[in-house]
């Protein structure tokens, strides 16, 4: 993994995995089928539970029951989009499916903002805005801001990937660095049934179908880097 960019906040952020490395045979969309579709989802699934380290945590249970619930069942024609739900959480995790430039620009949409070009020069933002145009192995950004120009360099093609699924992603869901909205019920009214709720999944996380996992999982982690099993 290289190290974090230098000269824009944008791509010198540690908290992006840059460098990493795709995962070669997982479908982008669209997708020629559901079979297709149906490997995209259950890689993320599978992916998102790697990420946590815990029992695993309840909200990613969820999660995973979520996506569960996009997966297609039947041999009839399906969407060959991903859902929202399923970009977003690709998006937030940084899902190492094999993007490139134009299947992740095609994937986000046409909508105010998006990247606009294609292979070797893009464009993205409003205020900013931002270029790329094609560096040797990597990318030279440019950034824009009302007459101001600062610039920085991404090393790795697949960078360009990485930097717009930080710029892309939801970084700040409800309730995160939010402030209560009348709407919705405090911490404070929720914070007895959440109790509750953690006791009971801290009884599910002894099942043995848990302890299943967590083994699998911790094995997969610890291999050395390069040893890939089959897509689930």
């Amino acid at each position: 993994m290289t190290p974090a960019r230098a000269n824009l906040s944008e791509t010198s952020s540690a908290d992006v995995p840059w460098g990493r490395p795709a995962v070669d045979g997982i479908p982008l969309p669209p997708f020629a089928d559901p079979v297709a579709h149906r490997s995209y989802l259950l890689s993320l699934q599978t992916f998102v539970a790697l990420l946590d380290e815990g029992g695993p945590a309840a909200p990613t249970v969820a999660l995973l029951a979520a996506l569960d619930a996009e997966i297609p069942r039947g041999s009839e024609s399906e969407a060959t989009a991903l859902s929202p739900l399923a970009l977003g959480v690709s998006l937030a995790t940084f899902f190492p499916a094999p993007w490139t430039p134009d299947a992740l620009a095609d994937a986000l949409g046409r909508g105010y903002g998006a990247p606009v070009g294609h292979r070797d020069r893009w464009a993205w933002g409003g205020d900013p805005d931002y270029t790329a145009i094609r560096h040797g192995e990597g990318w030279k950004i440019e950034r824009h801001e009302r007459g101001s120009r600062e610039r920085g360099v991404l090393a790795n093609h697949g960078d360009l990937v990485l930097l717009w699924m930080d710029m892309f992603r939801n970084r700040f869901p409800y309730p995160i660095a939010h402030t209560t909205s009348p709407a919705s019920a405090t911490p404070g009214d929720l914070a007895e049934a959440a109790r509750a709720t953690r006791l009971a999944h801290a009884a599910n996380i002894a099942m043995p179908y848990l302890q299943n996992w967590r083994s699998e999982r911790d094995g997969a982690l610890n291999a050395p880097p390069g040893g890939h099993g089959p897509l689930r």
